[in-house]
């Protein structure tokens, strides 16, 4: 079953997500330790939690997150895959120029 933007499966729906995505527990738990970003490294937790048959409000007190957040996550793994989880900078400043470093 695909999801339209924004709704929220529920935690049930993991179990399917991860077999669409040919992947199990084991490799999610893989992916949570090598993430390169602590955002990254969020997402992957949750999915994990949610893997161990964590309910989404258990997932969203342990990471200090809302239950929303946590949905839309799974949500997005289902719809995107493992690239869903992947955290692109939006804002702030961009990160130093390999160029810039090297001149001094």
């Amino acid at each position: 079953m695909r999801l339209r933007e924004g709704m929220v499966k529920g935690v049930r729906g993991i179990e399917g997500f991860l077999e669409q995505w040919e992947m199990c527990a084991k490799d999610v738990h893989r992916r949570l330790i090598l993430a390169p970003t602590p955002r990254e490294r969020e997402r992957w937790h949750a999915v994990w939690l949610l893997a161990q048959g964590w309910t989404a409000s258990a997932v969203a007190r342990a990471l200090e997150r809302d239950p929303h957040t946590i949905g839309r996550w799974a949500a997005a793994f289902g719809d995107g895959g493992p690239a869903a989880l992947i955290f692109e900078q939006t804002g702030g400043s961009p990160p130093p120029s390999g160029k810039r470093n090297k001149r001094r």
